[in-house]
């Protein structure tokens, strides 16, 4: 269940600084949102990057294993 949730926090992240990025748009005059939407932006950059980095080092991991298993076979 962790890792499932862990794929998904990037995503919701995002959803949630565009959440406060449209709720903060409605009213053309306010600016509170901007700070926060863009200090912020770079930051679901970085969660997908691990997320990413992650899911590779995991395929790397199987497919050595799966050559392993086909050295012991063949």
């Amino acid at each position: 269940m962790k890792d499932n949730l862990r794929h998904w926090l990037p995503a919701l992240f995002c959803a949630f600084i565009s959440i406060i990025a449209l709720i903060g748009s409605v009213d053309w005059k306010a600016t509170w949102w901007r700070p926060a939407f863009f200090a912020f932006l770079p930051m679901c950059f970085v969660y997908a990057a691990y997320v990413t980095i992650g899911m590779q080092c995991e395929i790397r991991e199987l497919r050595k294993q799966v050559a392993e298993m086909q050295e012991k076979i063949g």
